[in-house]
């Protein structure tokens, strides 16, 4: 396995163990630029780290990280993952966000990472719609 592959892994693990926080501080650059989309959301990685907390403060338990598929390019230090993040809100509707996020490493650290995705399902309106 390859160097950048083993550093996706463990990074994709921690997500999956609800580790978030840790996989921001140990795979996150300090200089790293986070966009949503096509914007920069978020510069270095204690403003990643913040936002990332605050995130987490509005909600009920950890969301949990479902990975479905991953690419790694170790010739241009690209890595691809797709992934599924449910948590509930804190109105106790349960929300789901499918996402796919398009990494840059240099050596073992993200420099940069843009999100895709088209918005959050309420999971509860489709509980409540269902027959």
């Amino acid at each position: 396995m390859t160097q950048l592959r083993e550093h996706v892994q463990r990074f994709c693990e921690l997500l999956e163990r609800g580790d978030a926080l840790g996989a921001m501080d140990r795979y996150y650059a300090d200089d790293v630029c986070v966009f949503e989309n096509r914007e920069l959301a978020r510069a270095g990685r204690t403003q990643c780290l913040n936002h990332e907390k605050e995130l987490l403060a509005k909600v009920q338990q950890p969301p949990t990280f479902k990975l479905h598929r991953t690419a790694v390019n170790e010739a241009t230090g690209a890595a691809f993952l797709e992934y599924t993040l449910r948590f509930v809100a804190a109105d106790g509707r349960p929300m789901r966000i499918e996402e796919v996020a398009v990494q840059t490493w240099e050596r073992d650290r993200i420099v940069s990472e843009r999100f895709y995705y088209e918005g959050l399902v309420d999971e509860g309106d489709e509980l409540d719609a269902s027959p």
